[in-house]
């Protein structure tokens, strides 16, 4: 029997969902980055989307691509395992009962099929909340209600006051 163990490779991210992550993380400008590293754009922005209920298919859209090196993942592999677990309990698009959740969650995947749908479920839930970050973050104006005049602190502030309804 083979072991299918997630978060044991590279994550890569293509078309307009890399040109977003380039908005967001230039690597070793942390300055202009609203991340210090893309492992770390990569380990909020699922629970972002799940947390939202914003989840999209990948975009092969364009030629530009970002890859999170097997490296960095292994970093923070304990939590971005922790947080796929998450995805599978809460996300409940598949049809499955809690128990049938709770049970794929913990025991992971028997087979290459079971492994390829629960990485598809946290890349929908990751491009979803790298899309919401881009929107928030990137995209977004200053208005009159923000409290701060600097762009970058005042979306990040308005990001954290956000209600995401469950």
């Amino acid at each position: 029997m083979a072991n299918f163990e997630y978060f044991k490779k590279d994550i890569t991210i293509t078309g307009k969902y890399a040109d977003y992550v380039d908005a967001l993380w230039t690597q070793n400008q942390i300055q202009q980055s609203y991340f210090k590293r893309l492992v770390d754009l990569c380990t909020i922005a699922p629970v972002i989307g799940l947390r939202a209920k914003h989840k999209v298919k990948a975009s092969s859209e364009g030629e530009n691509k970002r890859t999170v090196q097997l490296q960095q993942i292994m970093t923070r592999r304990e939590d971005l395992i922790t947080i796929l677990q998450m995805i599978i309990l809460m996300d409940e698009s598949d049809g499955l009962t809690i128990e049938q959740r709770v049970d794929r969650a913990f025991r992971g995947p028997e087979n290459e099929t079971d492994y390829q749908k629960d990485m598809e479920l946290f890349t929908q839930y990751l491009l979803g909340g790298i899309e919401i970050l881009y929107d928030e973050l990137f995209k977004r104006s200053l208005s009159m209600d923000d409290e701060y005049s600097d762009l970058k602190v005042g979306n990040i502030i308005a990001l954290l006051n956000k209600p995401f309804d469950l």
